[in-house]
């Protein structure tokens, strides 16, 4: 089974050939865009670009994520904006997916976020890319309305040991994972799709232009 490792600024410098060589990661996913007041608002992770190359020059497959802060049409916009900067020009052999867990975001009904995550995951598919949804159990069952998401891969943080019991392309099961080459903790994934054969077959690892 696949075995997935997320990252962000958070984790530093990390060794992509180390990691390549420990034979423990089959894929990456890099977050890419978030907001933070150090940073004048939605900014794209300083460490994006770097960690991006230095996964394709490992031969890793990457996807992305980004941390949606948007409880706003116009504020989901000029995210969507930013990432668009972001995925340009690159490859991704795993989805992009809408990370929905922010606290923020329960200002607004389960309904009603549901209804703009996806309008977001859409323009992602619009694109021409991948996408999925990223959230923790708790949030689904509590504060956001699954059934509106169904038409996209759901990747589900759960820290129990059991997997969880809603339908997921991918279960984030530790915060705790210690990987060669990255210091400190790291958040590991099982993949139960094969995402590189059907992303690569289905002609959806790069932006269209538009």
């Amino acid at each position: 089974m696949p075995e997935i490792m997320d990252v962000s600024r958070w984790q530093g410098n990390i060794d992509w050939k180390k990691v390549k060589a420990s034979g423990k990661i089959d894929g990456v996913m890099l977050r890419t865009v978030s907001t933070g007041a150090a940073y004048g608002g939605i900014y794209i992770d300083p460490t994006f670009e770097k960690n991006y190359w230095g996964c394709v020059e490992a031969g890793l497959p990457v996807g992305a994520y980004y941390y949606t802060k948007g409880t706003t049409i116009d504020y989901a916009t000029k995210e969507l904006a930013k990432l668009k900067v972001a995925l340009e020009g690159k490859t991704f052999t795993l989805p992009i997916a809408v990370d929905v867990e922010d606290p923020g975001l329960k200002a607004l009904s389960p309904e009603s976020l549901a209804q703009l995550i996806k309008m977001e995951a859409k323009q992602i598919e619009k694109w021409g890319l991948y996408a999925m949804v990223y959230t923790y159990t708790n949030f689904a069952d509590t504060a956001l309305a699954m059934h509106e998401l169904t038409d996209f891969d759901l990747w589900i943080a759960d820290y129990r040991s059991k997997r969880p019991s809603r339908k997921h392309g991918m279960w984030q099961y530790t915060n705790k994972g210690k990987i060669p080459g990255v210091r400190g903790p790291v958040d590991l994934s099982h993949a139960y799709k094969d995402y590189p054969a059907i992303i690569q077959r289905a002609g959806l690892s790069r932006m269209k232009e538009v």
